[in-house]
């Protein structure tokens, strides 16, 4: 079980972990959002920095939010008394236009 929902979490076969460094901007797609993650790495086309896509995410607004939430509450869990998750949440939502 996990606190996104009450089914039970399988894994039917062996899925590795994914090293992210960052995210793209959130594109919207109708109802469903797409979330780009990246790594950075350096070029081996000029030896200068790059983003390089490991993973691309879709999921409705409402899931990407639920998860997001959990992220922050797990991120804030140590270092943030519990009402102050609430607020950072909040502020994470309202933030640049170009971010969401």
């Amino acid at each position: 079980m996990n606190a996104l929902t009450s089914a039970p979490t399988v894994e039917p076969f062996c899925i590795s972990d994914t090293f992210v460094t960052g995210a793209g901007p959130l594109q919207l797609m109708g109802d469903n959002l797409r979330l780009t993650l990246h790594v950075l790495q350096r070029s081996t086309y000029d030896g200068g920095t790059e983003n390089a896509v490991v993973s691309k995410i879709v999921g409705s607004r409402n899931d990407m939010l639920k998860i997001a939430a959990a992220i922050l509450s797990a991120c804030n869990a140590r270092s943030t008394p519990s009402d102050k998750v609430v607020e950072n949440f909040m502020e994470f939502l309202e933030g640049p236009t170009g971010r969401h």
